[in-house]
């Protein structure tokens, strides 16, 4: 944290007050001040990334989110976010490693049948 800082007083709703509460235990957060404090931290680096940057959104399931946390935990990433950039940064890697696939042939569609018609019965 920064040598200075100001206090501010913001009033929030009971229900948002529960929530980070509920975020403070899952993570452990020393005090409710310090959540809010990571949270509005979060939000600045969101909305003013540093000029390298480029932040992206992502949502995730559930499931995916409680595997991508796992994987964290189980020490195979430092963070969330630098196990989504290795990610992203493997895929991207891979795709551009593989040759370009031509599309699969196609034959005629239905619709692009020419009609024939059967005189032989007549």
């Amino acid at each position: 944290m920064a040598d200075t800082s100001e206090r501010v007083t913001v009033r929030i709703p009971q229900d948002l007050v529960d929530k980070l509460k509920q975020i403070q235990k899952a993570t452990e957060t020393a005090t409710i001040s310090d959540t809010i404090r990571d949270g509005l931290e979060r939000y600045v680096e969101m909305h003013l990334p540093p000029p390298n940057v480029r932040k992206v959104v992502v949502e995730l399931s559930r499931q995916d989110n409680r595997e991508l946390e796992e994987f964290v935990r189980d020490g195979n990433s430092v963070s969330v976010d630098d196990a989504v950039r290795s990610a992203v940064r493997e895929y991207i890697r891979q795709r551009l490693e593989q040759p370009a696939v031509p599309a699969p042939a196609r034959g005629p569609r239905p619709d692009d049948r020419t009609a024939v018609n059967d005189t032989s019965s007549m």
